[in-house]
């Protein structure tokens, strides 16, 4: 582990903002500008701390919606669909090239399976008139809404706590 790690680093910079650099300040422009970057900071901070598990979740929990939702194309109504979306999943593949991948690729992975799980709720709702009585198209659409209300849930967790209580910002 190299120390001091990242968390520290950002503990030490926000630090010295705060015992160095504030009480230097005169004017109210200049002060309203540090409470942003150290707000910003704390925020950079505890998504180090807890991102990389939340996308990792997000990552398999949307592959395995993902796969519901073909699952449902196939057998449900338009096989040719299902085939599209899984041609798109299997392009949002993670690299697998680090055993450890980074936030950027984790980030990169989730962005496109969620653009996918977006393009496919799209196409369901496009089947809305003739399916809104079909369970397994309500079964589908509620499982889409429940993890999408999940993702902002776990997105508040890391937003929550670096905002949330710690004066104004800009």
């Amino acid at each position: 582990m190299i120390y001091p790690t990242a968390t520290d680093l950002l503990r030490t910079i926000d630090a010295t903002l705060a015992d160095k650099v504030e009480p230097s300040l005169s004017d109210l422009s200049g002060r309203s500008a540090l409470i942003t970057v150290r707000h910003l900071l704390n925020f950079v901070r505890i998504r180090i701390e807890g991102e990389g598990q939340i996308l990792q979740t997000d990552i398999e929990m949307t592959r395995h919606l993902i796969e519901q939702i073909i699952a449902y194309h196939t057998q449900a109504c338009d096989a040719a669909k299902g085939a599209t979306i899984t041609a798109c999943l299997v392009g949002c593949a993670s690299t697998g090239a680090l055993p450890y991948p980074s936030l950027v690729q984790l980030a990169d992975e989730a962005a496109g399976l969620n653009e996918l799980l977006h393009v496919s709720l799209a196409g369901l709702q496009e089947l809305r008139e003739e399916r809104q009585n079909d369970a397994a198209y309500q079964d589908i659409r509620a499982a889409i809404r429940n993890h999408l209300k999940r993702q902002i849930e776990n997105e508040g967790t890391l937003v929550a706590p670096a905002f949330f209580g710690r004066g104004p910002r800009r």
